[in-house]
């Protein structure tokens, strides 16, 4: 499946080696030239603001200031990736987005958590315009690459 591509890719991505690998996919597989990381939710929201994209990568949970900055990363966001689908939606509504995420369930703020497919369901309905896909990343499998391939040729190749 792979193919030379002009499409401006944003990652936010706190996790070097996850980081490292999402790109090695896109380039490698799809092609793709136009990359930029970012590693915090306050660097994402500032890269948006400043160049368009055609899709963003968005991890789940990335801190609010990127480590550089203060050392600490700021608040660590469980759910930081909500922040981007909603600038996104608000302020770049023609960027579509995949979550990819490490996690299987989510705090919830009242003691329980929510699971990866129930957080998933919720989003793809709250963002339908935008979201392609969330999905799974787990670093000694490769299902996550056939499946973000699978996302991308899907909304972008297939129509």
């Amino acid at each position: 499946m792979s193919t030379t591509t002009n499409l401006k890719v944003l990652i936010i991505e706190d996790d070097t080696p996850k980081l490292t690998a999402i790109e090695d996919c896109l380039r490698e597989e799809l092609g793709f030239t136009d990359l930029v990381s970012a590693r915090s939710l306050s660097s994402a929201l500032r890269v948006l603001q400043s160049k368009d994209f055609h899709l963003c990568i968005v991890d789940m949970s990335i801190p609010t200031f990127d480590f550089d900055a203060d050392k600490t990363g700021g608040e660590p966001q469980a759910k930081g990736g909500v922040d981007v689908l909603r600038y996104i939606q608000s302020e770049a509504p023609e960027t579509k987005a995949i979550i990819i995420t490490q996690y299987i369930e989510f705090p919830d703020g009242n003691g329980t958590a929510s699971t990866l497919m129930q957080v998933s369901e919720s989003l793809l309905k709250k963002f339908k315009h935008n979201l392609i896909a969330v999905l799974f990343y787990a670093s000694q499998k490769s299902d996550w690459r056939s499946k973000l391939k699978y996302a991308i040729y899907g909304e972008f190749y297939e129509k």
